[in-house]
């Protein structure tokens, strides 16, 4: 690193510096209601319609890859701990093969989080109204929509110490929630799916679909790391906070795959479009809804937030080496914001939820698909990412290690890769067009305009800024 002059480099020419504002707890909220989201509200129906009974199964499966899976983000953010998470993994993991190849690659990344998220923020926002418009009849979805996808904007410009002690708030209370409504679901029926003649009505074929579809739910499972450079002490509390969320989420979504069949037959709860609410209201009338409602509005409050936190971070990581326009590489001096991105993140969530509405909600679902499709390929790319790093840069040595190892090779992050690609086969013909489309679109733009633009920061100089930050 010595020699690198950051001042006078071409990374001094953005002004301002980040804030590290964000201890494990405000980690561990963020990749938690990120992960929890809206999805586990509107996901049961057409995931139960597969499985059957066999729906925690479903879960099982699911949050097994994504556990595998996320010991490969926790080990590469222990080594390159910076904004964009993937963005910053891919482009030098993948650059030890070629470094067009880093580039490219580390472009889809961050262009598929920004695209899908960002426009499901959208999405998120008129689940939200829903709910507000439960508990205020008073107050119309298609007021509390715009408004909270509004406030919510602003609330990531005043700062990230205070988006992140907001956020903790409510993932608290969306988690005591959920368990609540499981434990009471379950505890009304213990024997549950083993009750059902049928366990399998469609086979493992059917288990496998849900397993797909269940990705929704679980698809910002990078989302807290996007925030390397605003979390403190980042080697460490970065893989910890990434590794127990994603546990954290997992568990509970077992729970609530388990206790939905448990108090309502599958073939009713599939044939519902508030699955859960049924559920608990089948075992607690009356304060189940109320619950219910609870849950959904600290959920899907905080998936908005981290939506939006990692689509601008994503966008910011690549705006500051030009790969995007360089406006956006922009940090706010008294905030240690990057206002511009979080503002044009904004924007596209508030014209999609405008779209949703209005009664276009179709269109938004059908961009917002491609999320499922991004979830299992950036996976599986990470997967990958960590094997090509243990091969090549045997001079790293990370604080966390992926466990079960045979001759340094993490053997469980290959499984976890085949695994993923396995899951891609399951998905609906239109998430897989719509991600395939947006991977063509992202080429097109890298050969177009970011490949002759891009000033590449390299590991040092990166450390270099990542240092430079303040707490």
């Amino acid at each position: 690193m010595e020699g690198v002059d950051l001042k006078n480099s071409s990374m001094g020419v953005h002004s301002g510096k980040l804030k590290r504002g964000l201890g494990f707890v405000d980690l561990w909220s963020i990749g938690v209601g990120a992960l929890i989201g809206g999805g586990i509200f509107t996901v049961i129906g057409p995931a139960v319609a597969q499985a059957g009974p066999a729906l925690f199964v479903a879960f099982i499966i699911a949050g097994l890859v994504a556990i595998m899976s996320t010991m490969s983000y926790a080990e590469l953010a222990s080594v390159w701990p910076y904004q964009g998470a993937s963005y910053a993994y891919s482009k030098y993991a993948f650059a030890i093969i070629s470094p067009h190849l880093g580039r490219l690659i580390a472009l889809w990344c961050a262009g598929l989080y920004f695209l899908s998220f960002a426009f499901a923020a959208g999405a998120v926002n008129l689940g939200f109204a829903g709910y507000f418009h439960f508990l205020f009849p008073s107050l119309p979805p298609v007021v509390v929509a715009p408004i909270v996808s509004i406030l919510i904007t602003g609330i990531l410009l005043v700062g990230i110490k205070t988006t992140g002690k907001i956020n903790t708030f409510f993932s608290i209370i969306q988690v005591f929630s959920l368990l609540v409504i499981a434990v009471i679901a379950i505890s009304a029926n213990p024997s549950g799916p083993f009750q059902y003649p049928e366990f399998l009505p469609n086979g493992w074929s059917g288990v496998f679909a849900a397993t797909a579809l269940i990705a929704f739910g679980q698809m910002q499972v990078e989302a807290v790391l996007t925030l390397g450079e605003e979390a403190k002490n980042p080697r460490r509390n970065l893989p910890l906070a990434q590794v127990s969320s994603v546990i954290t989420v997992v568990i509970l979504y077992i729970l609530t795959g388990y206790g939905v069949v448990s108090s309502t037959a599958p073939a009713d709860l599939a044939a519902s479009s508030a699955p859960l609410s049924l559920a608990i209201e089948n075992v607690l009338p009356g304060a189940g809804a109320v619950l219910i409602a609870i849950a959904a509005l600290t959920a899907t409050g905080t998936s908005t937030i981290g939506c939006l936190l990692g689509s601008s971070r994503m966008l910011y990581a690549g705006a500051r080496e030009k790969a995007f326009p360089s406006i956006f590489g922009n940090i706010k001096e008294k905030s240690g914001v990057p206002a511009y991105a979080v503002i044009f993140t904004g924007i596209i969530a508030l014209g999609a939820t405008i779209i949703a509405v209005i009664g276009y909600a179709e269109a938004i679902n059908l961009l917002v698909s491609a999320a499922v499709f991004a979830n299992w390929f950036m996976m599986a790319l990470m997967n990958f990412a960590l094997v090509i790093v243990r091969l090549k840069r045997k001079d790293l040595n990370p604080p966390f290690r992926y466990p079960f190892n045979i001759k340094n090779i993490p053997i469980l992050a290959i499984i976890a890769s085949i695994a993923c690609i396995w899951i891609l086969t399951y998905l609906e013909p239109l998430p897989l067009i719509v991600g395939i489309s947006w991977i063509v679109l992202l080429t097109v733009w890298y050969v177009a305009y970011a490949k002759n633009r891009w000033d590449f920061l390299s590991e040092e100089e990166m450390e270099l800024i990542a240092n430079s930050h303040e707490e």
